[in-house]
């Protein structure tokens, strides 16, 4: 056989087995990301305790706390409302809705909730898709649950009426969700979003490069394949900085400067995209992925109630 084509069935063979490779870590990637091993309540609990230090005695027995459902994209959407005490005083209610992370619940949500809710708001706390008590076969990270969420603000403006001054927080997955959400209304006051990425495709081409240590191409589009042709999640059309591009309602961007799970630029170019004035970027030294309030809860706090007390004073 000639040599020339010797080598060229070597480059050939050595071609498909590498197309074979990536298609293998693309079905990974693909069930990493929308099948993950969800936390329980209590494993949550037990985590928030140890890694946060969260403090669960308020919420467990002296929050008024009131179970909801709602039907979500793929069944019901479950959650619980926190009713502020002064909330019947006051002359605008005021109502957060903390969305959770990627593996997490609405437990992850209570360390945050408590923020608002010791500045007079009330508390929507709800579970993702395919987390907690929801319904759901898989979760698609801010694709289907920005619907849900949706769902969610119309049955909270229902509660507590259209004029309602409504806040959303969210944690990585949870501020992709509530950042795509500027795509689908602009009836909210502000939003507070925690390590949220910026670009789907561009971000699961970082992540695979550093967790499979192979190129993102082919990789990543054989896994949107697969993703858009088995469930209809396709990566391409969740673009968290598009929806920030054209939307006027302002953002507090939070994100560890450590983070390598989602590399703080993604926070840093939604910011420098937004259109409103008063939104606000701030980087926590020393915090890895959803660690911000961890590393240094003070400053957090004093974060989020100075830009919160900034907005409902315009």
């Amino acid at each position: 056989m000639h040599p020339a084509v010797i080598v060229l069935l070597v480059v050939l063979g050595v071609a498909l087995l590498y197309t074979i490779l990536c298609y293998i870590i693309a079905n990974g990637v693909f069930k990493m990301a929308t099948r993950p091993i969800a936390y329980t309540f209590d494993q949550s609990m037990q985590s928030q305790k140890q890694d946060f230090n969260v403090d669960f005695d308020d919420y467990l027995h002296n929050w008024n706390k009131q179970e909801f459902e709602v039907d979500g994209v793929h069944g019901k959407i479950r959650g619980e409302v926190v009713f502020h005490p002064e909330m019947p005083n006051q002359t605008c209610k005021k109502v957060a809705i903390v969305c959770h992370g990627h593996t997490c619940n609405r437990i992850n949500s209570v360390k945050y909730g408590s923020i608002f809710y010791k500045q007079g708001y009330s508390l929507v706390l709800y579970d993702h898709a395919y987390f907690g008590l929801s319904d759901g076969p898989y979760t698609t990270l801010g694709f289907n649950e920005k619907f849900d969420l949706s769902t969610v603000i119309d049955y909270t403006k229902n509660l507590f009426g259209q004029d309602c001054f409504l806040a959303l927080h969210g944690e990585s997955m949870g501020a992709v969700t509530i950042l795509c959400e500027l795509g689908l209304r602009s009836d909210i006051n502000l939003l507070v979003a925690d390590c949220g990425f910026s670009h789907t495709m561009n971000y699961y081409r970082e992540l695979c490069f550093q967790i499979a240590h192979v190129p993102p191409f082919p990789t990543v589009d054989f896994a949107n394949v697969i993703s858009t042709k088995k469930i209809g999640y396709d990566f391409t059309k969740t673009v968290p900085i598009n929806c920030v591009k054209n939307s006027n309602v302002p953002i507090c961007f939070i994100h560890g400067a450590s983070d390598t799970f989602i590399q703080p630029h993604h926070s840093v170019d939604m910011y420098n995209v937004c259109q409103n004035p008063n939104s606000e970027l701030h980087l926590f030294d020393g915090a890895e992925h959803a660690r911000s309030i961890a590393v240094d809860k003070p400053r957090y706090e004093q974060v989020v109630c100075d830009f919160i007390h900034k907005i409902e004073n315009l």
